[in-house]
């Protein structure tokens, strides 16, 4: 997914939605701030879907616009991309503070994304492959180092076995020299 993509998928969420706020969750999240990571070059080419937070949410509302433009959706049939409709017990997983931290996404003020150090730190935190993949990817371009990962993580007032899990995680991934 490119940039571009992701502003007409959002364009498309908010106005079905008709939501006062809407944010961009998960590795998508990275557009707004490394648009180089989209497109049929980019790490995120890869990627046909984007994560949305619709607010205030509505589970009927969520299934709505999960039915219009989601995946199986005749715009995602059209368009080769599609949006997945986060619930909002999703925030209890994000890093205290996140909202204050949230990127704009061009002009559109309502359309706000995850800032790219929290998603570094939910993926760590969450561990799967593919999430430690994407953190591998992001050093490797130079893009974050890994001590500016450690202050962010160490900013966040987590349980001391949860921070430490994943310093073990960032630890085990290879760091290109820059």
């Amino acid at each position: 997914m490119h940039l571009q993509a992701l502003k007409h998928l959002a364009a498309a969420v908010q106005a079905l939605a008709c939501c006062e706020k809407l944010y961009v969750l998960g590795s998508a999240s990275l557009l707004p701030v490394f648009p180089q990571l989209g497109g049929k070059d980019g790490f995120l080419g890869l990627s046909y879907d984007a994560d949305f937070l619709i607010f205030p949410c509505e589970e009927s509302v969520a299934a709505m616009v999960h039915e219009a433009v989601g995946e199986g959706s005749l715009f995602a049939e059209k368009n080769g991309y599609h949006a997945d409709i986060l619930r909002p017990d999703i925030q209890s997983t994000l890093p205290l503070g996140w909202e204050s931290r949230l990127v704009p996404v061009g002009v559109n003020f309502s359309l706000r994304s995850l800032d790219p150090l929290d998603l570094m730190v939910v993926k760590l935190q969450t561990g799967r492959v593919k999430d430690l993949e994407l953190i591998g990817h992001v050093l490797d371009l130079g893009l974050f180092v890994k001590e500016r990962i450690c202050q962010h993580l160490d900013s966040i007032p987590w349980q001391e076995s949860e921070v430490l899990r994943c310093y073990q995680r960032l630890d085990g991934l290879k760091e290109k020299p820059v």
